[in-house]
């Protein structure tokens, strides 16, 4: 429950309020609902703030709790299990971003299909991303505004200047 209750309280979202500051809570924090919270956005999307306090025992660090809430797809199990070094996936998911931004700069307006095409063509050079990793880094780049759906297809992505 602390790790959704620091998601709530992220300065980007700040949906509830936390009388102390910092990360940690304590047992006697108290949190407010935030009346002046507002989005233009029908539906927000919160991500899950990773918990780093968990397992940092005698394994000499090396056993770093990470969250998996927030619709973790198998693809993103799979790599904080290990198969897929941290920064490597950082990497892959920053090389995504920026085809996807490419790509929707220069044709503006784009089908799914054909973006999740487009990218996988750009990137195969480097590695081969799954259908589900590219959609995730599309709907993060949503939330960043970045990228919006068009109101009368939902399945077609605009490039927003």
């Amino acid at each position: 429950i602390p790790q959704y209750l620091i998601s709530l309280c992220t300065p980007k979202h700040r949906i509830l309020r936390k009388e102390s500051k910092g990360r940690e809570i304590a047992h006697n924090d108290t949190f407010t609902f935030n009346p002046n919270y507002s989005s233009k956005l029908k539906r927000v999307r919160i991500p899950l703030v990773k918990d780093t306090t968990v397992n940092r025992g005698g394994d000499g660090g090396a056993g770093v709790a990470t969250a998996g809430g927030a619709g973790a797809s198998s693809a993103e199990a799979v790599a904080t299990d290990g198969a897929i070094p941290a920064p490597v996936e950082e990497d892959r998911r920053h090389l995504v971003e920026a085809a996807v931004v490419r790509i929707m700069k220069a044709r503006k307006s784009l089908h799914h299909n054909d973006l999740i095409a487009e990218v996988t063509k750009q990137i195969s050079i480097r590695f081969v991303p799954s259908p589900q990793f590219i959609k995730k880094r599309i709907e993060s780049l949503i939330e960043r505004e970045y990228l919006e759906r068009a109101e009368d297809d939902r399945r077609v992505y605009k490039y927003m200047a």
